[in-house]
């Protein structure tokens, strides 16, 4: 999967799943993260027609392949804190999973499911996996990115 792509929401759409797009295309909504303390992280948006919210999963974390979804903050219905862990076995690090703090799934990971290289996959709570494939993410100036 090459790094340029973002991830982002279909406009015109309320479902706020996330998918992963070329980054010229990534304009809805803009990612930030924010520090909840003790190395967690909240993955924030601002999203132009729907204003700020955060991504996360079902709080339940037991639903198969959940999707990784923007909403508004605060929805105890859904984890909004995630790990940000470095991968890079043995060398330098090359992304970071996206890891549900609190999952009712322990191990799991935001993924990138179906084509992996292709534009608009969506995101989603899966196993974490050894290799990492379609579970490292950058992040830069312009937001979360794939890699």
């Amino acid at each position: 999967m090459g790094t340029d792509l973002c991830l982002a929401e279909r406009r015109g759409t309320r479902t706020g799943q996330i998918h992963q797009v070329p980054c010229a295309e990534a304009v809805v909504p803009l990612y930030s993260l924010a520090a909840v303390g003790a190395g967690r992280w909240r993955i924030v948006s601002d999203h132009p027609d729907f204003g700020p919210g955060c991504s996360g999963i079902p709080s339940d974390g037991r639903i198969p392949d959940a999707a990784y979804e923007d909403s508004e903050c605060g929805d105890n219905s859904r984890i909004e804190t995630f790990a940000l862990e470095p991968y890079g076995p043995g060398g330098p690090v090359r992304g970071y999973r996206i890891v549900p703090v609190g999952s009712g799934t322990p191990g799991s990971c935001v993924t990138v499911v179906g084509d992996r290289e292709a534009a608009w996959a969506r995101l989603a709570q899966a196993p974490c996996v050894p290799d990492a494939a379609g579970q490292l993410f950058s992040f830069d100036r312009r937001g979360p990115a794939s890699t």
